[in-house]
């Protein structure tokens, strides 16, 4: 009997242990507004004024809020400070962290106090606060609107918690990346699965109608039709140099161009011509980085001979700049000047349109 082999997969059993601490408690947060202050702080002499929070039945925990215009302890302070109010059956500690602020009608903060209490037993009903802020100075601060807002926020916090989740989990293996382009770049030429024929400078060159189709608008109506060209499977092409075909071939087969240093402009018109617009966008951009005063006026009537307004926009704007005199005096704007007199005219107007009328 032959022994059993372990398997020795690219893949592994992975034990991730995850622990999560997390403090148990609750939020409170209270707002009280005390209209007529001063009138108030008057009447009120040395008397306790207080609110209970949160205004639950539900609440297991309740807090008291209490302010005292003139502290018992010193006349000349004002005391505010919180006690727990609490069914006496609960039997445990409570830890807070708390802020209380002061604010104006504008609810501008002029006071603040807040830290993390100590440990207050629920059953002793225990307190945080004491003597808070001069009577004149809450006064003074009081002086125009003559109102107070007090808030307060508390977050209690019971209970620390540490809960553990352990977590199994097999990695998968690495995805290969896409191979799409590269597989249909060997389809490029091929006279085994390709259906049509294309003519160039007289040599034979194979591709498939689907793909031309997807990706040229032109090719699509030319096969949609019953064309000599879809019934006999075969396109002569014209006024494309071969190599500047197979350069368009290879970008409509795998999404890329590699030859834009070269055959720019070249390819930019075989891209208008077949209606591939990001092929188009893509020489487009390349010619225009390297526009210069020697090829400014080759550049204009490139756009002009292909209706592209951007192109266009963009060369008058170069042509009517600093380099204007420069460009005027190269052979290709000499012969622009002759083939082209129209042209000359809306780079003028462009220069014009720069100049500040005086």
């Amino acid at each position: 009997m032959s022994a059993l082999c372990p398997n020795r997969s690219n893949q592994e059993t992975v034990q991730r242990d995850h622990y999560v601490t997390t403090i148990k408690g609750q939020k409170y947060e209270l707002t009280w507004s005390i209209n007529r202050f001063s009138a108030w702080s008057a009447r009120a002499e040395s008397r306790h004024f207080f609110v209970k929070f949160p205004n639950s039945p539900a609440a297991n925990i309740r807090w008291i809020l209490v302010f005292n215009p003139k502290s018992r302890s010193d006349e000349r302070y004002c005391a505010i400070f919180l006690r727990l109010f609490s069914p006496e059956d609960l039997q445990r500690t409570v830890q807070i962290t708390y802020d209380i602020a002061l604010l104006d009608y504008k609810s501008n903060v002029f006071y603040r106090t807040g830290k993390t209490a100590s440990p207050i037993p629920v059953t002793v009903r225990g307190g945080a606060g004491g003597n808070a802020i001069k009577r004149e100075t809450l006064l003074e601060k009081l002086s125009s609107g003559d109102k107070l807002v007090i808030k307060c926020t508390i977050e209690a916090h019971p209970e620390i918690v540490t809960s553990a989740v352990k977590e199994f989990k097999t990695s998968l293996p690495e995805a290969l990346p896409s191979s799409f382009s590269k597989d249909l770049e060997l389809l490029i030429g091929d006279g085994k699965f390709g259906d049509l024929t294309m003519m160039v400078d007289g040599e034979a060159v194979q591709a498939h109608k689907c793909i031309l189709t997807a990706r040229s608008p032109v090719f699509a109506a030319m096969f949609e039709h019953a064309m000599q060209e879809s019934v006999e499977n075969c396109v002569v092409i014209e006024d494309v140099e071969l190599t500047v075909f197979k350069a368009l071939l290879r970008y409509i087969y795998t999404d890329k161009v590699t030859c834009l240093d070269t055959i720019a402009q070249e390819l930019y018109a075989a891209a208008d011509k077949y209606g591939i617009s990001t092929l188009k966008s893509l020489c487009r951009n390349s010619i225009l980085e390297k526009l210069c005063p020697e090829n400014a006026a080759d550049t204009l009537k490139l756009a002009d001979l292909h209706s592209d307004l951007e192109m266009k926009r963009y060369t008058l704007a170069f042509v009517s700049g600093s380099v204007a005199i420069k460009v005027t005096k190269t052979a290709g704007w000499q012969d622009m000047a002759k083939t082209h007199p129209h042209l000359v005219g809306e780079a003028f107007e462009a220069l014009a349109a720069r100049i500040p009328f005086r």
